[in-house]
């Protein structure tokens, strides 16, 4: 015997279907986003050094800026080319545009900043300011 329409239940199933549909959607923009590019900072004899984690895909229209002790990287990534007649089975990378912004808590030489980029990792030099980063001394004023 066949089953009785319920229009409570299509809706319940719409109402899940579209979720995960959603869900998928916001997942996939967020893959590409700040939370997948990795960064290492550390300091080598007054050099700071970022370096990303390995960015999926070709990268392009790279950006690279610090304003106010604030690093940001930007640019976008595409897929490299496949066959055109080839159907994914399974396809987890994203691509699109991505930011990511780390504040650099030592005074650097941005004017002397150099990065390179090889194998979708990006490292970044940071001359440190020497000049900002002098000692001074303190004197009484009790007379």
């Amino acid at each position: 015997m066949p089953e009785k329409f319920d229009p409570s239940r299509e809706l319940a199933n719409l109402r899940k279907y579209v979720g995960r549909v959603i869900e998928q959607g916001v997942q996939s923009v967020q893959s590409i986003g700040s939370k997948e590019i990795k960064l290492d900072v550390y300091e080598v004899e007054e050099v700071v050094y970022v370096r990303t984690s390995a960015i999926d895909g070709v990268v392009s229209d790279l950006e690279i800026n610090i304003e106010d002790g604030i690093l940001t990287i930007s640019g976008d990534t595409r897929p490299e080319p496949t066959p055109t007649n080839a159907s994914y089975l399974v396809q987890e990378r994203r691509f699109g545009p991505f930011s990511r912004s780390v504040t650099i808590n030592i005074p650097v030489r941005s004017s002397e900043a150099e990065g390179t980029i090889k194998d979708g990792v990006i490292l970044i030099k940071l001359p440190v300011d020497k000049d900002r980063y002098q000692n001074f001394k303190v004197t009484s004023n009790d007379e």
